[in-house]
């Protein structure tokens, strides 16, 4: 039986050959991922295609649009596509998809060669210096590339490139929800939350289903610098740690001193870790104080007994915009292979009320790296008080 896959209307364009570039960007639910990933299957059928699928973070094949694809192979009934490890390959045209993070990862992206299609997912969070590295590196003849995305910033580098600043042969496809509502693939349970959004989180709404941007005001830490690597001066004094849970990764964030500010360095980002793998990854670093969520006060036991020099972080009222006030006034830098800290620092924001008035509460789901930081740097708080204080001292004595 022939395989039918529908395409709506609105995303055709993409068959074309005389653009460039296409920016595909929209609210939740506007089908724009699913769309792509079907229209690239397409074209891997219709002869031999090169596609590489790229993020600007992705730590293993978990993180990229792997998923997504094998899915739509499995929901369509593909049998002449095989699903390698890492890859995907049609066993007929030949045509391949690949998987690749942009970050920190500037040869291995130089060196892909023959890439037909490049499909950058998430592109909202792709920096600018990624852009440059990427957009010459696709350079056969006739190539494209499709970038995906909800808007996060005013002035996104993505958004910015091809829409604001636009390019030559640009292919621009602005899509919402009403696209799924329009071709009957907008579940009830999804327009139910739009319709309450809408009517009672009008600010919510806007962002998360029209896909307008958030104010740079939202945006807790700014001018954070990115460090190629750890200077060999600088002093190691804190780790910080945010217990993970059942469905939340356990983040260790190491803080050095340097030159008037603090580096911050990624050492473990991972879900499922049990206090004795957490003392396994402590024990064999370099020794400091270990600063952690007092929120787990039995964790931070059990750590302590596995010889871990360990400390629960102080709470109280205002605790955590305290921390991040602190924060804030500090010069901050992170390591450039600390991937996950670098993507919850550009995706940390304040929560809006319902009419999209910024209120100090951060948004959750990018706050476990940066908890970890804020416990560990607080921590060092007092002892930088005290010293400057005995300094203010020894100038009047």
């Amino acid at each position: 039986m022939e395989t039918v896959i529908t395409i709506p209307r609105e995303f055709q364009p993409l068959f074309n050959k005389d653009w460039r570039e296409a920016a595909v960007y929209g609210g939740r639910f506007s089908l724009k991922s699913h769309t792509v990933a079907r229209i690239l299957l397409i074209k891997a059928r219709q002869k031999k295609t090169r596609i590489a699928c790229f993020r600007e973070f992705q730590n293993s094949i978990a993180d990229s649009s792997y998923q997504l694809l094998s899915d739509l192979i499995r929901e369509y009934k593909l049998t002449d596509v095989q699903l390698t490890q890492n890859s995907i390959v049609n066993t007929i045209t030949g045509s391949d998809f690949l998987f690749k993070g942009l970050w920190n990862n500037e040869q291995s992206i130089k060196s892909i060669e023959g890439i037909d299609i490049a499909w950058v997912e998430e592109a909202q969070t792709v920096s600018e210096k990624s852009l440059e590295v990427l957009t010459p590196t696709i350079r056969k003849e006739g190539s494209q590339l499709i970038y995906t995305y909800n808007r996060l910033l005013e002035e996104d580098p993505v958004h910015k490139r091809l829409v604001m600043e636009g390019r030559p042969n640009t292919l621009i496809i602005n899509v919402n929800y009403d696209i799924a509502e329009k071709y009957g693939m907008l579940p009830e349970v999804i327009k139910a939350e739009i319709e309450d959004d809408k009517k009672n989180r009008p600010g919510l709404y806007k962002h998360k289903w029209l896909g307008e941007p958030f104010s740079s005001e939202r945006k807790i830490y700014k001018d954070w610098a990115i460090l190629d690597e750890l200077p060999h001066e600088a002093r190691l004094e804190r780790y910080g740690l945010d217990f993970g849970y059942s469905n939340d990764p356990t983040a260790i964030v190491a803080i050095y001193k340097y030159n008037g500010g603090f580096i911050l360095d990624e050492i473990t980002y991972q879900k499922g870790l049990s206090n004795k793998q957490i003392s396994d990854i402590l024990k064999y670093l370099d020794q400091a104080l270990v600063i952690a969520d007092s929120a787990e006060p039995k964790s931070i036991d059990e750590i302590k007994l596995y010889g871990i020099n360990i400390l629960p972080c102080v709470k109280g009222k205002d605790s955590v915009n305290q921390g991040i006030q602190y924060l804030q006034a500090q010069r901050i830098s992170i390591t450039k292979r600390s991937h996950n800290i670098i993507r919850e620092y550009n995706n940390y924001f304040w929560k809006a009320d319902k009419d999209g008035k910024i209120i100090n509460v951060p948004e959750g789901g990018f706050d476990h790296a940066m908890d970890a930081a804020r416990y560990g740097a607080d921590s060092y708080k007092p002892t930088i008080n005290i010293f400057n204080s005995l300094q203010q001292k020894k100038q009047f004595i």
